[in-house]
Order: C-alpha cells, then sequence, then structure tokens
C-alpha cells in the first residue's frame, strides 16, 4: 500500500513539461498581438499630435497676418504665393492674397466680388496652407483656411 499512496501522490503535484511549453506558446501568441496594438497606438497617437501642431501653427500664423495693417507688404496680392517661416520646422506656410472692391453687403452675400487693386481695394482674402514635412508618419498632412481682412 505505500507504493500507491507514493504513486498518487506523485501524479497529483503540479505540471508536466509539455502544459508549460504549451502555455507559453499561447502566452506568446497573446503577447505579440498586443505588442502589434502598441506600434499602431504609437503612430496614431504621434500622427494625432502632429495634426495638432499643423492647426496651432497655421492659427498662430494667420493670426499674425491679420495683425498686420491692410496695406502692409506682407499682404499684398502681388508675389502671391508668399511664404511665410514656421515656428516648428516640420512645416511649411504658404498663402495667398486677393483684393476685392464690395459696394454692397448684396454684392458680397451673393458672392459675385471684384476682383481689384490694391488701392482700390476694400477687402482682402487671405488663403493659408500649411503642410507637415514630418517623414517619420505615414500620409500628408495639410491644412487650408481662409480669412477676410478689411481695413481699420
Amino acid at each position: 500500500m505505500a507504493g500507491i499512496e507514493t504513486t498518487s501522490a506523485k501524479n497529483s503535484g503540479g505540471f508536466t513539461l509539455v502544459e508549460i511549453l504549451v502555455a507559453l506558446v499561447i502566452l506568446s501568441f497573446v503577447a505579440l498581438g498586443i505588442a502589434g496594438l502598441f506600434t499602431h497606438a504609437m503612430k496614431t497617437n504621434a500622427s494625432g499630435h502632429d495634426y495638432a501642431v499643423l492647426a496651432s501653427e497655421a492659427r498662430f500664423a494667420l493670426e499674425t497676418l491679420q495683425a498686420l495693417p491692410f496695406n502692409h507688404a506682407d499682404l499684398l496680392a502681388a508675389g502671391s504665393p508668399h511664404t511665410m517661416t514656421p515656428v516648428n520646422q516640420n512645416f511649411t506656410i504658404t498663402y495667398t492674397v486677393d483684393d476685392y472692391d464690395i459696394d454692397s453687403w448684396q454684392q458680397a452675400s451673393a458672392g459675385a466680388w471684384t476682383a481689384s487693386t490694391p488701392q482700390d481695394a476694400n477687402i482682402k482674402r487671405i488663403t493659408m496652407t500649411v503642410a507637415s514635412t514630418n517623414q517619420v508618419l505615414d500620409g500628408r498632412r495639410i491644412f487650408t483656411v481662409s480669412s477676410l481682412k478689411i481695413p481699420g
């Protein structure tokens, strides 16, 4: 009877080497799947950050142009498209300026804007494009915005 007790006690203890190897293989597949999710999340987070900085760069550049006097040299339609030095060197900024002479709000709301010379213009349309030059991230990120400037 002593032999029977030791055999049953021997079979009931711990995991076998095969069971441990199977568990490790299953765990490895799960870990590889999760690692792929982490790399995707890192790229998505970096791309989102790039978009946020892109929008901030565009807002800062447009506010800089809006702060200039109406007849400032940087707001002349001649020489368009203009370039601007960005705060962050991972971006390029280009903008165009169009001069218009609008006689009434009815003309403005109808979209019948008459192109004019800088001397006769009473409204300027600034169209700015900010592009990311970050080569690390996939895809192309471009932000275009238009703004109107009036004298005064």
